[in-house]
């Protein structure tokens, strides 16, 4: 009996199989910080000449747990190549710590992957929709919108008003602010002190309703110019190391969250923004002690000289209430020096 004839094809097509099995298979990806390979980015915001990512951490995670592969392909036009950009996490980040905002890591294409001239690229990586800024408004992306995008209310959100326009002396600044909270404004005191400030408090929204048990602070909105040389000797970078130092001094505190500071541009500025919660408690009399959360939001924003803070202050049980009226004067806050 003659053994049956076995065709070419017949022998190939089970190599081809396996073969593609195993090359799907080959590309591994990082889905967290203890895992190594193509990174699943939490966020990814692209430029012209570099692109900025979000990754996860678990306290050790930095520039150096990566690498960027760089492939070189052919561009849309001859004269402008195209590159794909993948980055690999090369070792597991071990520590324990939580990290709920990640880490951002910052490329430029020159001066980290020598890229220069005339190209176009692309960033490989995927990019998670579950991530700590999925409905959060400190994203990449949600920042970007309130700079580039009219601030409009959104459906069923209603927002004080009227506003009106308020310059400060020697026009350092303008913006818009609620011409019904009550303001704290002396020009030749902010002359002296070399800060050109606004302060406006919302009274009678946070009285007691019943005794001092539910006494609270009143919501606080906070504008100002610091010139160099202020009488508080504050400058742009020393202001927000202030602030990282409280946040490494309260670091797993019960009764402080300091969200780290976030880079982002007012106008053209460079600027910070920097949130945190902190727990008080205030002795009103022998009876009473008042026990709250205050929220706070504060945009430190980088001037020709000197530098410029937008504030807002609030009990926790206010501050949502009142954010669109911050918001409101941030958007319209234009830096005049």
């Amino acid at each position: 009996m003659r053994p049956a004839k076995i065709s070419l094809a017949a022998l190939i097509f089970p190599i081809l199989v396996l073969f593609g099995s195993l090359t799907a298979s080959a590309t591994s990806y990082s889905a967290g910080p203890r895992a190594t390979g193509v990174e699943i980015l939490d966020e990814l915001l692209q430029g012209p000449h570099g692109f900025i990512i979000r990754v996860g951490s678990n306290g050790c995670t930095s520039r150096n747990s990566f690498e960027v592969r760089v492939n070189k392909e052919i561009g849309i036009s001859e004269r402008a190549p195209h590159y794909v950009l993948t980055v690999i996490r090369k070792g597991p980040d071990e520590c324990k710590a939580i990290v709920d905002d990640g880490v951002v890591i910052v490329y430029d294409l020159q001066k980290d992957l020598g890229i220069s001239g005339n190209y176009t690229y692309t960033v490989a990586n995927p990019v998670a929709s579950a991530h700590p800024f999925k409905t959060g408004g400190d994203s990449f992306f949600s920042m970007v919108v309130k700079q580039t995008a009219p601030s409009m209310p959104g459906p069923g959100e209603s927002r004080p008003l009227p506003y009106e326009n308020f310059t400060i002396e020697h026009g350092y600044f303008s913006c818009l602010v609620p011409s019904d909270w009550q303001r704290v404004h002396d020009g030749s005191s902010n002359d002296k002190e070399g800060i050109h400030e606004i302060r406006l408090t919302l009274s009678g929204k946070a009285k007691p309703e019943d005794g001092e048990r539910f006494y609270f602070p009143d919501p606080l909105l906070y504008v100002g110019y610091y010139s160099p040389g202020n009488r508080q000797g504050k400058t742009y970078e020393g202001f927000i190391a202030d602030y990282e130092k409280l946040m490494r001094k309260n670091a797993g505190s019960p009764k402080s969250r300091y969200r780290r500071p976030e880079k982002t541009v007012i106008g053209r500025n460079e600027a910070t923004v920097n949130s945190y919660e902190v727990f008080q408690e205030t002795q009103r009399g022998p009876l009473f002690t008042t026990r709250y959360w205050m929220k706070a939001r504060f945009v430190v924003i980088k001037a020709h000289q000197g530098f410029y803070v937008v504030a807002f202050k609030s009990p926790r049980e206010f501050y949502d209430k009142y954010l669109p009226v911050f918001q409101a004067v941030l958007d319209s806050f234009k830096p005049l020096y």
